[in-house]
């Protein structure tokens, strides 16, 4: 089995990003099966801070739903957006016949297995706003605690104190401990950086509250899908979920369309 695990960092084009891409890929590997592959992938064009700007977030995302088709093409078995934006989520279920795993939806439906209520510590004021849109439209918002708890920090600072993660961490971990005080049972740390400096910190729970690796459960869930997908098991095609374009009109549909956008099929 292959897993492509699309990054949203430039891992792979950028240096200040290989420690980053080379503890996610250690995390990814570290939870699968011994038969299973786990492929990190970046993307060359970066936005810094992309939650800020719905303008580009629009052109950045065309990179991951490339990506996707690419994926396919290569045989790979699942895709996984390790973007808690769930970069094309929506799309490329309708695109592709392999699983297309979102992050952050995995991880507020196995938070609310886990607890009851659940809580989203971040780095951006931005951020909260994706996520109170994001639970609102995956229909668990019910459970979830809008706080805000932020450390306000960049991706390249989280990234960066991989190596020292100690004084960045503290401070989210204060912000955790509120959360659990004001009545969430569940700990969710996003962006996916945020995960990753934890994980290698070792950090599991705050005041009993389990604090969830979104990385390696989205890993965990693909792996598991792609059984499902084996078994028969696909998304909906009903109009307005995942219907998947089919016809003769549908390549001619492309063509016209790469006269605009870079897309790669």
């Amino acid at each position: 089995m292959k897993i492509w695990y699309q990054s949203a960092s430039a891992f792979g084009y950028e240096p200040v990003w290989d420690d980053y891409g080379q503890t996610l890929q250690a995390q990814c590997r570290a939870v699968v099966h011994p038969d299973t592959e786990v492929h990190v992938r970046g993307i060359p064009v970066m936005v810094r801070d992309i939650e800020n700007w719905k303008a580009m977030q629009y052109f950045q995302n065309i990179e991951t739903i490339n990506n996707m088709q690419q994926a396919q093409r290569e045989g790979f078995d699942a895709f996984v957006i390790g973007c808690t934006l769930d970069v094309g989520l929506a799309e490329g279920r309708s695109l592709l016949d392999i699983p297309v795993i979102g992050i952050s939806e995995t991880a507020y439906h196995m938070a609310m297995t886990l607890g009851r209520r659940f809580a989203v510590v971040t780095s951006s004021s931005a951020f909260c706003e994706v996520y109170g849109e994001q639970v609102v439209r995956y229909g668990v918002d019910r459970r979830y605690m809008p706080g805000p708890y932020i450390v306000h920090a960049s991706e390249e600072e989280i990234a960066s104190s991989l190596g020292k993660p100690g004084p960045l961490l503290d401070k989210f971990i204060v912000q955790a401990k509120r959360a659990v005080e004001d009545g969430a049972s569940v700990i969710i740390l996003g962006p996916a950086f945020l995960t990753t400096m934890a994980c290698r910190a070792g950090l599991k729970e705050i005041d009993g509250a389990p604090v969830l690796d979104t990385i390696s459960l989205a890993v965990k869930t693909a792996e598991m899908m792609v059984g499902l997908n084996r078994a028969g098991l696909m998304p909906s095609r009903c109009i307005g979920v995942y219907a998947k374009p089919q016809g003769d009109w549908v390549e001619p549909a492309f063509e016209k369309l790469k006269t605009v956008f870079k897309i790669n099929r």
